[in-house]
């Protein structure tokens, strides 16, 4: 029981503090209340809707940047464009072997020779070239 009694014992010392602090509340200087205004001021133009009549324009690369969806986008967009471009210019042994399985080529040089549409013809081409 005794320690409840010191509880609010401290409780209300406390109670005490607080209350003078609220009595003696001091106020700003005119410094003080001068800067934080013109900080305000200052703020609210930067932030204005610009003036009817006058356009805002955005550089195109901003808003290709916003359409891709901000900074993280495009650094995964860049890190899959390097990673095809390494693989492009020195594709692994593996990938080769994986070509002739899939387009049931007989050796891997022939692996370019094939027509993946062979629908199209260069008849046209063929014409301007001999005429």
């Amino acid at each position: 029981m005794s320690n409840r009694n010191h509880d609010r014992n401290d409780d209300a010392e406390l109670d005490l503090f607080f209350d003078a602090a609220q009595r003696d509340r001091p106020d700003p200087s005119d410094g003080l209340m001068a800067r934080v205004l013109a900080d305000a001021l200052d703020s609210q133009a930067r932030q204005a809707p610009p003036a009817r009549g006058a356009r805002r324009t955005v550089p195109f690369w901003t808003q290709l940047r916003d359409a891709l969806g901000g900074w993280p986008a495009l650094g995964g967009l860049a890190a899959a464009g390097v990673a095809g471009l390494l693989i492009g210019f020195s594709a692994p042994a593996a990938l080769g072997d994986l070509t002739v399985a899939v387009l049931g080529t007989t050796s891997e040089t022939d692996s370019y020779l094939v027509d993946l549409m062979p629908e199209l013809d260069f008849d046209i081409a063929m014409e301007l070239n001999e005429g």
